[in-house]
């Protein structure tokens, strides 16, 4: 066995004075040592946008808009219903509103491309006015969307599959004040129009309610319209028909400004001509609109 030679005095305190160092907060030489102590790790939380909101556009010829989503069919709700039993789907030529004119869309009546089915409704894409078909979603849970349906009585809600549509974010949002004719669009926070309008008169109001931007139609540039015609997804909720068609509520131009202002329409939203100009540009259609 070969006989160890040891080292001087000198050199093992030098040894011991240089552990002591590296202890003492000292470089480890070993640099790829792991560390007993783990270190906190930080976190941040971001708020959710509170403009943001969903937009479906359809890719199929149809869109089936459901009373109660398959799944669950027959299972009650926190409140104990039963969906699939009691809907709140108008049916029928009887059902009305509340201010008593019948449902859209109904037997008889011929509804643009929407069509009570005993599930729901049915939905044609492209609409009638051969633009894409688009739905406000008020809940996104997976393969269903919840949305909101171009229906009377205004303000109905249903279920669509995801794999019909494509879901689009969007920050564009507008709201009108009847009672001071106050129409303002923003895009998130940023303002993007603000001007007087003119809205329904007494026996033909303008609805109040949320409700979305559904098409975009161009129209003549010295038509008495304006040059579009914006759709929403309410219906009048004082007349049955209009013009001989459906009373569906619409922003658009004018070409009778001195009425800006005013309770004298319909229950369409008129307002100056440029303003329709560039809430067509700049509003996309699943755009939310809040009429108070």
């Amino acid at each position: 066995m070969p006989r160890r030679t040891s080292f001087p005095v000198a050199l093992l305190l030098l040894a011991v004075v240089l552990g002591s160092v590296a202890a003492c907060g000292g470089k480890d030489h070993r640099a790829d040592a792991p560390s007993d102590a783990t270190d906190p790790v930080e976190t941040t939380t971001v708020a959710p946008d509170p403009w943001m909101s969903e937009v479906a556009t359809a890719t199929v010829p149809q869109v089936e808009v459901l009373t109660t989503r398959p799944d669950r069919v027959g299972s009650p709700d926190t409140t104990g219903a039963v969906p699939g039993q009691a809907t709140s789907f108008a049916t029928g030529a009887a059902a009305t509103t509340s201010s008593g004119v019948a449902a859209i869309p109904r037997d008889g009546l011929n509804s643009a491309g929407v069509r009570k089915i005993p599930t729901g409704f049915s939905f044609d894409n492209p609409t009638y006015f051969k633009n894409p078909l688009v739905f406000r979603v008020t809940e996104d849970d997976g393969d269903w969307l919840q949305v909101e349906v171009l229906a009377r009585p205004n303000g109905q809600t249903g279920w669509i599959r995801r794999s019909d549509v494509t879901v689009s974010q969007i920050r564009t949002h507008m709201k009108l004040d009847k009672a001071t004719f106050h129409l303002q669009a923003f895009d998130g926070d940023r303002l993007v129009a603000d001007t007087k309008v003119v809205v329904g008169k007494d026996v033909s109001f303008t609805p109040v309610g949320t409700f979305f931007l559904t098409e975009k139609i161009s129209r003549p540039p010295s038509g008495a319209y304006g040059p579009w015609i914006l759709a929403t997804s309410a219906y009048s909720e004082s007349l049955d028909s209009f013009d001989g068609g459906l009373p569906q509520v619409a922003f658009h131009g004018t070409n009778q400004p001195s009425l800006i202002g005013t309770q004298a329409s319909n229950g369409c939203v008129r307002m100056p001509d440029d303003v329709d100009q560039l809430l067509s540009d700049q509003m996309p259609a699943g755009t939310p609109i809040t009429i108070s």
